[in-house]
This record gives C-alpha cells, sequence and structure tokens, in this order.
C-alpha cells in the first residue's frame, strides 16, 4: 500500500488501531528504563512506520523524546491531536521509512509492524 492508501484508511476510521501501546514494546522498554535506573534524561526514540503513534505517544510518555516517522500525514495528525490531548510533545515527520529519510541520531529505534510489499 501506497501513502495514499493509508491516508484513506485513516480517514475512514476515528483510529485504526488502539491508542493502547503494544504489550511487548511495553514490557521491552520497561526493562530498558529499569536497567537504567529510571534515567533516560535526554534519550531520544525514533518510532518508524509508527502509525498514529500509540507506540511513540506511549514513550513520550514515558520521558523519552520521541520523534515519530510516518508517510501517512492523516496518521500523523491523529498521533498529534492525541499528544495534545494527553499533554506530551511528540515530534513528527512525513517520510517513508523505506527510502532511508534522514533522521537525527537516537537512543532507541523502533519499529512494529511496518508492512512491506512482497
Amino acid at each position: 500500500m501506497d501513502a495514499a492508501s493509508w491516508d484513506q484508511r485513516y480517514a475512514e476510521k476515528e483510529l485504526v488501531w488502539s491508542t493502547a501501546p503494544n504489550q511487548f514494546v511495553v514490557d521491552q522498554i520497561t526493562a530498558l528504563i529499569a536497567r537504567r535506573s529510571g534515567d533516560i534524561t535526554n534519550a531520544r526514540a525514533l518510532d518508524l512506520a509508527g502509525g498514529e503513534g500509540r507506540n511513540a505517544l506511549w514513550l513520550a510518555e514515558q520521558g523519552f523524546d520521541t520523534e515519530l516517522v510516518e508517510f501517512s500525514a492523516v496518521a500523523l495528525d491523529k498521533a498529534q491531536a492525541i499528544a495534545q490531548k494527553r499533554g506530551v510533545t511528540l515530534t513528527t515527520t512525513l517520510a517513508d521509512v523505506t527510502k532511508q529519510p534522514a533522521l537525527a541520531p537516537a537512543d532507541l529505534v523502533l519499529v512494529c509492524y511496518l508492512q512491506l510489499a512482497n
């Protein structure tokens, strides 16, 4: 599917996915934070192809400086609206991650459910 198809899919419903983060993400990142004794000061996270931002939003709520990279502008708009409601800062970047966009270095890179053509 291309960006226009995803825009259409995201526009058809209030949310395509849940606003709750993926449980595997929560488990792994919670363990990572614990190993750092809870200190994630200035830690930067990238959520690549993160859709409506459920994982990126959760990362921002944990204290990460989080950037959501997604090629659906509709999904990014939804993520920003949710971030505002939750009172968290979320950087969004409109880009196709398969085209290797130039992104700033990160301490954590998350890729969940990236759907690639066969």
